[in-house]
C-alpha cells in the first residue's frame, strides 16, 4: 500500500511539473534567439627539409614547397552567411639559411583566389631557428571572400639560392565566429 502511495505521488508531482514547464512557454520567443558557436579547425602543418626547395620535380619553381587542404564545413550556404569572423594563426620555424616569400591563397572549389594573406619569413640558422607567428583577424565584409572559398592553399619560395640544409616548420588554425538566429 505504502508502495502504491508513494507512485501516486511521483506521478503528480511529475505531471505537476510538466504542466508548469510548458504551460509558461512562449515559443514565439524563439525568433529572437541568436546562438552564437565558435567552430576551431586544424588547418596546414608541415616540416619541409631544405632539399626538397631544389627539387625540380613537378610543376612548382625551383625553392617553392605548396600544400593545401580543404575547410569544407564552409559549403553550406546558411554557414557561410552566419560567419562574421574568422581568426587564422600561421607559426612558422625556419632554420635555414634562406628567406621565405609566404602566400596564402583561399581558393573557391572552382578554382578562383577569393581572399589572400601574404608574409615574409626572416632567414634563421640551425642553432637559433627564426620564429614567426602570424595572426590574421577578418571580419565583414572581407569575411564573406574566405567563406566562399572551399581550399586554402599555402606556398613558401626561399628568395635567393634555395637552402641546403635546415628546415622550414608551419602550423596554422582558424577559428570561425558565427551567429544563427532563430529567424
Amino acid at each position: 500500500m505504502k508502495h502504491l502511495i508513494l507512485k501516486f505521488i511521483s506521478v503528480s508531482l511529475l505531471i505537476a511539473t510538466m504542466g508548469s514547464c510548458v504551460k509558461d512557454t512562449d515559443f514565439d520567443q524563439f525568433d529572437q534567439t541568436l546562438l552564437e558557436p565558435v567552430v576551431d579547425l586544424n588547418l596546414v602543418f608541415w616540416e619541409v627539409e631544405a632539399p626538397l626547395f631544389n627539387n625540380t620535380s613537378g610543376n612548382l619553381p625551383l625553392g617553392t614547397v605548396r600544400d593545401t587542404t580543404e575547410i569544407r564545413f564552409l559549403d553550406d550556404p546558411d554557414t557561410q552567411e552566419s560567419v562574421v569572423r574568422a581568426d587564422f594563426l600561421f607559426e612558422f620555424e625556419n632554420s635555414t639559411d634562406a628567406q621565405y616569400e609566404v602566400a596564402i591563397d583561399f581558393v573557391s572549389l572552382s578554382g578562383n583566389v577569393t581572399y589572400s594573406l601574404q608574409t615574409t619569413i626572416s632567414a634563421g640558422t640551425l642553432s637559433a631557428p627564426e620564429q614567426q607567428v602570424v595572426l590574421q583577424e577578418i571580419v565583414a565584409p572581407e569575411v564573406s571572400q574566405v567563406t566562399q572559398a572551399g581550399l586554402v592553399a599555402i606556398s613558401a619560395t626561399a628568395q635567393g639560392l634555395p637552402p641546403s640544409q635546415g628546415s622550414l616548420k608551419m602550423k596554422s588554425k582558424a577559428r570561425f565566429y558565427l551567429e544563427i538566429s532563430g529567424q
